[in-house]
């Protein structure tokens, strides 16, 4: 069968289901004509002729083919395993192909999804999203008016097949249409737009995770300088090629470079790209970054040429800038904003997104706003995660979701099906990275698995039994790969892994042989980082070391529970030397479970080892509220104290028996005290003798001698500012402003008071804030303002709770008194009410409230010192 149309005009096949397209169908028949064009449509056929054979004869002698797609894969005929749809493109190998993809498709059939993942791996068709046909007309006629300056400029003359590209050749203007928004990225595509942009730079490498969004971010910033490269822009996909030599042809196949004609690769492309300005973009180049040097070639012979790759390890060349592409940023504390501010933020916004895809009706909303804000955070705002685990909310809630993901991130499932393979799932693309790794890199890579929250070079070296340079040369080797990354601290560098790839390749370590022995190299670090550190957080270096130990609290943190599950001896000794860590940064909760684990065979402990764990559970739980543990753990301690050999332990020990005692014996709580200050002052240990201080001070404050309690307070305040103790110069200060309460000295309590607090906002402690908000709320109440107390006692008790701690039993008078005075002064259901709002403010929102001391909204400037300096 011959169709013709009636004059010899160009004629463009339209491909596309019938009924779902059908407004959109209708505007490229008037985009096709209004350039003069014949549109080539299966229903004006002949219907007496099979359907098959109808459109078969159309394409067959059309010269450009349009494909329209949406949701449907369309209709299977008698005697065919796929569509008429997927049939003709199969058959239009032989065109110029402009395909059209409609969106969004929330409800795509499977056998379309497959079909346009299969178009996308091709790489050999030109392919743009649309919404609506007023934008498609606009698309198809622009596009056709750009393929016909392009191609068929000699359309009429007979040599005008002969003069066309080789079959398949794409057009190497169009850029991969994303199925999907890009969120989250503005800066970072200026940012690349603008290094792109600058006349010196040649080649720009986007680096990164599996998953973070290198590709996208390229093709955005494609889209952004299109104009600029007027030469044109290829986009080059490489994922599915292994071998560098292969990777020329890929982008000769993407130019429609003629390669036989040439005498190399790289001289046909110098040929093809010429002197024009041309922005070719190199998708997934790390499994064949050995064709850097052709790549540098290419720069060399073409001045023009700007090349744009996405990998996650650099190329090394020199004319190289790298521009490591982060995760989307964690949301806010959902406490602290609502719903619709906390969708602003980017990463909540992309869950949100890709949610709507599959549950169009899905809205953020307070219940669920939590859970949506703790699965970003968990996912470290990874962009394949998030919409991976956004996929589930089509049969998971988010409060569900997140209970799955707290124990595993498999929990995620797999993406749609145009996803590559690789990041089908989260597993699938870790494995991808650690598979173009040396032997010697996954190596270390399994063995840093065992680190929480980052690593040094000396830690990692001697947990993996290697000298530190090889560790930092394999460290930069894995930082190249893009996973794990170096981070620039305060105290030195330090390496880190992001724990969606933590998880996985922990498993890989779990399977070795020796995963036991790196268990115990590693507990046996940070066992002895703690124990180099007990002197100096004694000592003048306190801060110092304080910092030190908190940036490796995750590790020290793993270590304990290694001794817990492996070898118990160590832990008493451990714990007693990190209590003055963990109670100045917010771990005592955490230290009194694992204290709590080891208490009841401590009989069997040889008397030192009994002592530093007894004295530790009793002074933990003292501190945490737990007042029966506290006591029984006094009341075993006690007699040991004729054993313990160790004059140091003897006196930690008397003191502890005096700070449980406040409560319920004052007189021998100052016995205890005095004994300990006594044994401290023979002994070089500033920082306890302070705090032996404080405890006789505490008691008598609460028993009337005031002027010697000020005395001692003044004295201790003197010792803590000298040896910068952030913890000393705060609860001196805090008891000498609570005193000057009492006293009707108010001007000189604000000035104690809120010296303490600065002190405590930059020690960054939830402990001292909280003991600073209380000692604040007594001032309020000193000055007739019994609402604004309750607040604050109720903003103070709320940030205690939330780090595990209750009341401070060495603050007299006591915060009980005080809420019993509250309670006579506003009543019961005023104090609940003032109670409850405090306790639901975040620690910014109750230092707000401690400097708006009017309650006019004017805040207290701050005082003019620099940060952690403590005032003269």
């Amino acid at each position: 069968m011959v169709i013709r149309t009636p004059d010899q005009r160009l004629r463009v096949f339209v491909s596309s289901t019938l009924q779902e397209l059908a407004d959109e169908r209708r505007a490229v028949a008037r985009a096709i004509s209004a350039l003069r064009l014949a549109p080539v449509m299966f229903e004006l056929g002949a219907q007496p002729h099979p359907p098959q054979d109808v459109y078969r004869a159309y394409l067959a002698q059309s010269d450009v083919f349009v494909g329209l797609y949406w949701q449907r894969y369309g209709w299977i005929g008698p005697g065919m395993d796929i569509s008429g749809l997927e049939d003709e493109f199969d058959l239009s190998r032989e065109l110029p192909r402009l395909l059209y993809i409609k969106a969004p498709a929330p409800d795509r059939e499977p056998r379309l999804a497959g079909l346009l993942a299969r178009i996308e791996k091709e790489a050999s068709a030109s392919y743009r999203a649309f919404h609506t046909p007023a934008e498609l007309s606009r698309l198809v006629r622009d596009d056709l008016a750009t393929l016909l300056s392009e191609r068929f400029a000699a359309a009429r003359a007979p040599a005008a097949a002969a003069a066309q590209p080789p079959a398949g050749a794409r057009d190497p203007r169009r850029l991969p249409v994303s199925m999907t928004s890009l969120v989250g990225r503005q800066q970072a595509i200026e940012e690349v737009a603008g290094l792109v942009s600058r006349p010196e730079v040649r080649l720009v490498t986007l680096t990164g995770p599996g998953g973070v969004g290198k590709t996208r971010l390229a093709v955005a910033v494609g889209e952004r300088l299109r104009d600029q490269f007027d030469a044109g822009t290829v986009f080059v996909r490489l994922a599915a090629v292994t071998q560098s030599e292969l990777v020329l042809d890929g982008i000769g196949r993407a130019m429609g470079a003629d390669l036989a004609a040439a005498g190399s690769p790289l001289q046909a492309l110098a040929e093809t790209f010429g002197d024009g300005a041309w922005l070719l973009i190199l998708d997934n180049l790390e499994q064949v970054v050995q064709v850097a040097s052709d790549l540098g070639g290419l720069l060399a012979r073409c001045p023009g040429v700007t090349i744009l790759v996405t990998s996650r390890t650099v190329l090394g060349l020199a004319a190289e800038r790298e521009y490591p592409v982060p995760p989307l940023p964690p949301p806010a504390d959902p406490g602290t904003v609502p719903p619709e501010e906390l969708e602003s933020s980017p990463a909540v916004a992309l869950f949100v997104d890709r949610a709507r895809a599959v549950r169009p009706d899905f809205v953020l909303t307070e219940d669920n706003a939590a859970a949506v804000a703790e699965i970003c955070r968990r996912l470290e705002g990874l962009p394949l995660a998030i919409e991976l685990a956004a996929a589930r909310i089509r049969l998971l809630d988010p409060a569900a979701l997140l209970d799955r993901l707290s124990r595993s991130l498999d929990a995620l499932g797999t993406g749609t099906v145009d996803l590559p393979e690789r990041q089908r799932t989260l597993r699938a693309t870790v494995e991808w990275s650690v598979g173009l790794l040396t032997g010697a890199e996954r190596s270390l890579l399994e063995v840093t698995a065992v680190f929480v929250d980052g690593w040094t070079i000396q830690a990692v070296a001697q947990v993996a039994g290697m000298d530190e340079n090889r560790a930092l040369e394999l460290s930069e080797a894995l930082a190249r790969h893009s996973l794990v990354y170096l981070d620039s601290t305060g105290l030195g560098p330090r390496s880190r892994m992001l724990e969606t790839v933590r998880e996985f390749v922990a498993e890989r370590l779990a399977a070795r042989p020796d995963a036991v022995e790196v268990g115990r190299r590693h507990a046996g670090y940070y066992r002895g980082l703690a124990e180099q550190a007990d002197r100096p957080l004694r000592g003048p270096g306190q801060n110092e070391w304080l910092e030190r130990l908190q940036a490796e609290a995750g590790n020290l943190a793993a270590a304990v529970r290694w001794y817990l599950a492996h070898d118990r001896g160590p832990l008493p000794h451990l714990f007693r030397v990190l209590w003055l860590f963990w109670s100045q940064r917010d771990h005592l909760a955490e230290a009194h479970a694992w204290i709590g684990q080891l208490l009841p065979p401590a009989d069997s402990l040889d008397p030192q080892a009994q002592a530093e764990l007894l004295w530790a559970a009793a002074v933990t739980a003292n501190q945490v509220g737990d007042r029966a543990t506290a006591l029984t753990a006094s009341q075993r301690l006690a007699p040991l104290l004729a054993q313990i050999d160790d004059p140091f332990l003897r006196a930690l020990s008397r003191l502890a028996l005096g700070w449980v005692s406040i409560a319920g014996d004052p007189d021998g709580a100052i016995r205890q005290a005095s004994a300990a200050l006594d044994e401290f002052r023979g002994q070089d240990e500033p920082y306890w003798t302070a705090l032996a201080v404080l405890g006789v001070v505490s008691v008598k404050a609460a028993t009337g001698r005031e002027e010697e309690a000020v005395r001692d307070l003044t004295e201790t305040r003197e010792l803590a500012d000298r040896f910068s103790y952030g913890w000393l110069a705060t609860w001196s200060r805090v008891q000498l402003g609570t005193l000057d309460v009492l006293g009707g000295r108010l001007e000189e309590a604000q000035r104690q008071l809120d010296e303490a607090l600065d002190l405590s906002l930059a020690a960054r402690s939830t402990t001292f804030v909280s003991l600073c908000l209380a000692a604040q709320a007594r001032l309020a109440f000193g000055e007739g303002d019994p609402e604004r107390a309750a607040l604050l006692e109720g903003a103070a008790d709320g940030l205690r709770r939330r780090v595990g701690l209750r009341a401070w039993p060495m603050l007299r008078p006591s915060e009980a008194e005080l809420t019993a005075q509250l309670r006579r002064a506003l009543g019961e259901h005023r104090l609940d009410q003032a109670f409850s709002a405090g306790s639901q403010l975040n620690q910014q929102a109750a230092v707000a409230a401690v400097r708006d001391r009017g309650g006019t909204g004017a805040k207290d400037p701050a005082p003019d010192r620099q940060p952690g300096a403590a005032p003269a």
